[in-house]
Parts: structure tokens; sequence; C-alpha cells
């Protein structure tokens, strides 16, 4: 606020001259004189205090009302919805006693997907599989949801149940849908069975042949997740060790020292020692949950390990085998050479594809032994094959054709194995 104290320009000042009086008519002459004066004027600044002010003692101990909504969004894709529930109760000393006086509830609610089950769902995702694969057509009348799926969807609906408490270690929004359906099918005429599955593709960087591969790639195998083996495997044909048997052989060492448990690293050093594997940069495979294993002889389709298969991906389609088995409540997971051959960006650290537009054609039971080496040429023969027994592939359509990496040249194949 300014407040101003102003005084008249002029002050009109009455004064008698001593020195020069005129008398006029017996009175004296008073001169009137203006003197100017100087304006003072006095300005006084705002000030602007801020006084804290208690508010109002409450008249109760809790606001009856209810407390805003808590929306919290987890990195795993949880909605996690919060609400304080707050009422008047006894005394405190009476209300520690009591379990009821401070608890939480915790209640997760989830939807279980229902596969879908006709080629209109099916091509919803991939349109052009219809014509990619005529045979669809005569099978889907007949076709059942493996119960496989069920399963799968049963095991991840009790990992959720088994750590509620522990949301880090609950499947992510994105890995508990990841499966759109598992369909039995079987040709009409050829009778041959397919487990078809379709969902997304996740990758897997495992496997290890020091016969074929001395050297590895230090960035895959400094991977926290990766893993020197594969579910497919092999006598080894050479003396060759494998790449990772040095770096086993210290974490077995380690584990000595500290007087931890060695057993299923001991194993492992055996393995590394006798076995090849499947190379996942190198080797074109699929994981296949290991919940779907060991059950050949209950169901014709129920897979194998090392069956034949196709990937269907938008206008493509790769020839490739279950070379490895997975975790028991994930779908959809590929080789690292066939998620580059798709999405050049794919690593270790980055799946191909995110959406459920990726088909898996499983022949089930239809693996030969023994295993061995991959044979790039004899599996593209082999699927072509089963292929041909439920339709085969529409106009326009042929399946990609695997180079062999780890071919000799002609002078290697001229002189023979070292």
């Amino acid at each position: 606020m300014t407040r101003s104290a102003v005084v008249p320009l002029r002050h009109v000042l009455t004064f008698a001259t001593m020195s020069g009086l005129l008398a006029v008519g017996g009175c004296r002459k008073v001169e009137r004189v203006e003197v100017p004066v100087i304006q003072e004027k006095i300005i006084e600044k705002e000030k602007i205090v801020e006084k804290y002010i208690k508010p109002p003692l409450p008249s109760r101990a809790v606001d009856y009302g209810d407390t805003p909504d808590d929306l919290v969004k987890l990195y795993n894709g949880f909605q996690i919805r919060t609400k304080l529930e707050a009422s008047e109760g006894d005394r405190a000393a009476v209300e520690r006693l009591d379990k009821e006086a401070y608890e939480i509830e915790f209640n997760l609610k989830l939807r279980v997907p229902r596969p879908n089950q006709s080629l209109e769902d099916l091509a919803s995702l991939n349109e052009r599989l219809p014509d990619m694969l005529p045979g669809l057509a005569s099978m889907m009348p007949t076709a059942q949801v493996s119960k496989f799926y069920h399963l799968l969807y049963q095991l991840k609906t009790d990992r959720v149940q088994r750590y509620l408490t522990r949301l880090k270690r609950i499947p992510s929004r994105h890995n508990f849908f990841d499966c759109e359906t598992v369909l039995e099918l079987q040709h009409p005429v050829s009778e041959q069975r397919v487990l078809l599955i379709q969902g997304e593709m996740d990758v897997v960087s495992d496997g290890s042949d020091g016969d074929r591969m001395p050297e590895y790639d230090e960035y895959i195998a400094k991977s926290p997740y990766y893993q020197p083996f594969t579910s497919y495997g092999w006598s080894k044909r050479s003396k060759q060790p494998n790449p990772l048997l040095e770096r086993w052989e210290k974490k077995l060492a380690d584990a000595q020292a500290a007087g931890s448990s060695t057993s299923t690293l001991k194993r492992e050093i055996a393995d590394l020692k006798a076995r090849s594997f499947l190379i996942a940069r190198k080797d074109p495979f699929v994981v296949i949950p290991t919940s779907f294993l060991s059950y050949q002889n209950r169901t014709p389709y129920g897979p194998t390990m090392g069956d034949y298969c196709v990937v269907i991906y938008q206008d493509q389609i790769y020839p490739a085998i279950l070379g490895d088995a997975g975790p028991t409540y994930k779908s959809g997971e590929a080789s690292l050479r066939i998620a580059k051959t798709i999405n050049e960006k794919a690593s270790p650290y980055n799946r191909p594809v995110s959406d459920l537009t990726v088909t898996y054609i499983i022949f089930p039971q239809s693996r030969d032994k023994p295993f061995g080496p991959p044979d790039l040429k004899k599996w593209h023969q082999r699927c072509e094959e089963y292929l041909g027994k439920i339709g085969g592939l529409g106009n326009g359509y042929q399946m990609h054709e695997w180079e062999d990496l780890f071919a000799p040249d002609e002078g290697e194949a001229a002189g023979g194995d070292a």
C-alpha cells in the first residue's frame, strides 16, 4: 500500500514591513506575499508478509469420505488401483491387538483369453494364411482347441497365484497374453496331424558347439540368461573343446571355494565335454514350452524334441525343428537366426515380433533319430514333405532356403574332414 502526505503548493504568508510602513488614513499598509514551498512526497513500499495459519483441530480422527484412487502402472503391465478405507475404531491399545485393524486385501483380477478356432480368426492375424496354406480350409471344420492351450494358461494363472505378493515375478501382461491359440488339426485325406500355435516371437540365444564353432560371441555369451545348452543335442564329433567349457570350469572352482552346491555344474561340464548343441545365432529352430513335452504317449498331438515345423510370418515360410524347451508358462520363441531373418533389429534383448501374428505349424512326433549336426537341406526337404501332406503351399509361395553357414568350401570338401 502507498501513502502520500501532500502539502499545498503554496502557503500564503501575511506580514507587515517594518521599515517602510505606509499609513493610509492612519492604517498600516500590509503586503501580502506568496512564497513558493517545495512539495514533499513520502512513499511507503508495500510489504508482503506470509503468515502460517494452523488449520483448525479436527473434530474427529477420521474423514469418512473415500480417499482418491491411486492408479499405478507397474513395469510388467499390471494396472494397480489402490483404495484406502479408514474408519474410526477403538483405543490404540485395543486396535494394535486386532489383526483386522491394519491389513491389506490384495485382489488381482485377470481374464483368461478364449482361443481362436476358426479360419477367420486365424486370418485376422495374418490375412495371407488361407492362401499360403490352402489345406487349412479342409482341416478347420474338425479342428479342436488343444488341451495344451488350457494347460499353458493354467500354468500362467498358477504362477500369478504363486507369486501374488511378489509382483516382480508375476508374468507381465505381455507374457501372460502371448498365445492366441493352440489347435489340433488333421488332414481329411492324408490324416497328417498338425499342432498349430499362433502367438508372438521371443528370442533364444542359447547353444554352443565346439566342433562347428570353436569361438563364441562374447556379447551373447555374457548375457545373464545365456546357456550353452539346448534340449536338442548329439555326441561330439571331434576333440575340439566347447568354447564355454573353460568358463564353466571356473564357475565350478568358484562354487567349490565358496562351499556352494556343485552337482549341477559338474553335470553341465560333463555335457559340455561329451555333447554338441544347436547354436541359436546359426541354426533355425523353435522353442516349445517344457510343459508340452512328454505327452507323446498320451496324445498323438504331443510334440517331441526334434519334430519338424514351419514358422509363418506375413508372406514368408521358414523350415525349422523343435530345438529347445523353454519356460512352462511361456509360448512363442525362436532362435536368433530365425528372429534376425524376420527382423534385422532382433537381438537377445529385443524380440522380432511383439504382436500375436506368428503361426507355428508343428508336425508332432515327426523327428528323425539319431540326432546330429543340423542338415539344413534335409530339414527343408522333410518340412516340404509334411506340408505336402496337408495340402502344400499356395500358388506363388515358396519356403525359405537356409544357407548352411558352416558348410566347407570346395577345397575343404575335397580334402575331407580334419
